[in-house]
């Protein structure tokens, strides 16, 4: 083995200056949507219909911040080594992310349907629409 070898195999330095931000990022994340799910649980008056899509929407992007960031700052340094860990964090990383977009996209949803179409939305959208029919499960 020479030292090209080797050298592909070391993994890359930690740049302070990303890891700082993404660390702020995940901070502010975490307390900001840990905030709005427990305003949301607390007050009572807050159970409408959209809001049960925004407390989705935070529940995604505290998971992000809680675990989509760290396996992201491991990932631009090239850790885990092991096949499978670096899939497992690479998968999850990518289905967090894409679980928060999906929420935006059914707040957008909803949003649009409730300024466009007011009265169609009042009668047909139901709370229980919203929480997926829990229910009957």
């Amino acid at each position: 083995m020479n030292s090209t070898d080797e050298e592909e195999f070391k993994p890359a330095t930690l740049n302070v200056y990303y890891a700082a931000c993404e660390i702020l990022v995940a901070i502010l994340a975490v307390a900001g949507n840990a905030l709005v799910i427990f305003v949301f649980r607390k007050e009572r008056r807050l159970r409408r219909r959209t809001n049960y899509y925004i407390v989705s929407l935070a529940a995604a992007d505290l998971l992000v911040g809680l675990l989509g960031i760290p396996f992201a700052i491991l990932s631009s340094v090239g850790l885990p080594t092991n096949l499978h860990a670096c899939l497992f964090t690479v998968s999850l990383l990518v289905v967090l992310c894409t679980i928060s977009i999906f929420c935006l996209v059914a707040v957008s949803v909803d949003r649009y349907w409730a300024i466009l179409h007011p009265m169609g939305y009042s009668r047909n959208v139901r709370t229980k629409t919203a929480l997926g029919e829990l229910s009957n499960v």
